[in-house]
């Protein structure tokens, strides 16, 4: 019965370090271009396990197109030595930002953020990880 416990428990943890580092495996965004996309924040997500901001910008077709953009952790970035405070009302639905980082490997709206301007051209980080 010890033996059965301890290698269910093995199993479990080793599912969790695999989940771990899917999860912040470098394969998502593509660390060698960057892309800067402006538009309205539609939302402004400041809890964890990732500070998320979504904008809606113009496409090259004219359509709307909503881009995701992720950050650190709200702990870490909060912490961080950055141009403002960070807190959950940061950023509302309708300011302009530019979000500035890699874009998704596989096309879709989404960067992981290494900058963010806001409307005026302030830089609000320069610090996404």
């Amino acid at each position: 019965m010890r033996r059965i416990l301890t290698c269910g428990c093995t199993v479990a943890i080793l599912l969790a370090g695999a989940q771990a580092a899917a999860h912040h495996g470098p394969g998502l965004y593509d660390r060698t271009k960057s892309v800067s996309v402006t538009g309205r924040v539609t939302q402004f997500r400041f809890m964890n396990p990732h500070v998320l901001i979504y904008v809606a910008a113009a496409g090259e077709d004219g359509r709307e197109i909503v881009w995701s953009g992720e950050l650190t952790s709200p702990n870490r970035l909060a912490r961080s030595a950055t141009p403002v405070d960070w807190h959950k009302d940061l950023l509302k639905p309708g300011d302009v930002v530019t979000l500035s980082g890699n874009p998704a490997q596989n096309g879709a709206p989404a960067l992981l953020l290494n900058r963010v301007l806001d409307g005026e051209g302030n830089v609000l980080t320069a610090t996404g990880r």
